[in-house]
């Protein structure tokens, strides 16, 4: 496991816990990151087009926070955790939400990738909590 990681926050007009639902709720993951999410128990899988099995993680949730924590698949995020943290706005109405995604070697040729990609994807969230209305990157 690397020590890289992709560090993002986001100030969002909603409660605490309609952002922690959102992250840890099949319901809430299906309405801003894939419309093909299940949650198993502790286990998430999400679903993208045009890859062949779904991503798979481990649900943690402990600290006021959530992870996601990497499983066999896909190989090229394997050891790596995503953790969402929410709590109050120090400047405003509304929540903080810290996001970050680590364990990535430096030199992973995902990370150019994946950094926009979150940061559209967490938009996506932000927007969900916000408005209550779905909008799934992945909607298929």
């Amino acid at each position: 496991m690397g020590d890289y990681a992709i560090r993002m926050q986001f100030d969002i007009g909603a409660d605490e816990a309609t952002i922690r639902k959102a992250v840890d709720s099949e319901a809430g993951i299906r309405a801003w990151w894939s419309s093909r999410t299940t949650v198993d128990g502790d286990t998430l899988h999400v679903s993208f087009p045009d890859v062949p099995q779904p991503f798979e993680f481990a649900l943690r949730r402990a600290d006021g926070g959530t992870e996601y924590v990497t499983g066999g698949f896909p190989p090229w995020w394997q050891g790596t955790t995503i953790r969402f943290d929410v709590g109050p706005n120090p400047e405003g109405p509304g929540s903080r939400l810290m996001f970050e995604h680590r364990g990535y070697e430096p030199d992973n040729p995902v990370i150019p990738v994946v950094t926009p990609a979150w940061a559209q994807i967490l938009l996506r969230l932000k927007g969900y909590a916000e408005t209550g209305n779905a909008q799934p990157f992945f909607d298929f």
